[in-house]
């Protein structure tokens, strides 16, 4: 009888292991007016749970979810995004130097439960755009703009032809959006595996929160 509970036991293990090994879990939070020093990523996928937060000491993340978060961005081919790109994207901005969003213009606004993010980083600009209750759906809230800006020297500049009037080019902020033309931002078609699922997006006194669970396919 011992061993027979034994055994269900560990089956029982096996099963949770299972199901969690198929979910990913984000909760976030970034302050995009000011750094208030309580900005975080928590993050879970594959047996490991994150929690971190940007170290000023280094000038990176704490536990390093740069690299680490790529177990949810690819599939096991390590090239395949496995998610859209600009979730990945997003996720990194509360652990990373506040000098990186005001560069990349981040700005995340709302309009009653609907929150609406921007931001351009390396040359790209994305999109995300939640539904009029604040859901931010995988497959269908992501948009991204490629080559709206040109590497210079090292420096990302925007394209002559998407500053608006009067403008400064080595400013993302003075892009006129009404120029750029979005694409859908996907998870690669050709990966052996992705994540589906929503996520709960809101803005309050400049707080951006998002947090919720995605499912991986194959």
């Amino acid at each position: 009888m011992k061993k027979t509970v034994l055994a269900a036991g560990a089956v029982f293990a096996v099963f949770l292991f299972s199901a969690a090994a198929q979910k990913a879990t984000i909760d976030y939070r970034f302050n995009t007016v000011k750094d208030d020093g309580k900005n975080y990523f928590n993050w879970s996928a594959d047996g490991k749970s994150v929690k971190d937060g940007y170290d000023a000491a280094s000038g990176a993340s704490k536990l390093k979810s740069t690299s680490g978060f790529d177990v949810v961005r690819y599939d096991s081919t390590g090239k395949k995004q496995a998610v859209p790109g600009g979730l990945r994207a997003l996720v990194l901005f509360p652990v990373a130097v506040r000098a990186i969003a005001d560069a990349d213009a981040f700005t995340a606004s709302s309009e009653g439960k609907a929150v609406t993010i921007t931001f351009i980083h390396r040359g790209t600009a994305y999109k995300i755009t939640s539904s009029d209750k604040g859901v931010i759906d995988l497959s269908t809230s992501f948009q991204i703009a490629k080559d709206v800006g040109t590497n210079l020297g090292g420096n990302f500049i925007l394209k002559d032809e998407y500053v608006k009037a009067g403008g400064n080019k080595a400013r993302m902020a003075d892009i006129d959006w009404s120029k750029v033309t979005f694409m859908p931002d996907t998870a690669d078609k050709s990966a052996d595996y992705t994540y589906t699922g929503t996520l709960a997006a809101a803005v309050k006194d400049g707080v951006l929160t998002v947090k919720g669970s995605l499912n991986k396919v194959k």
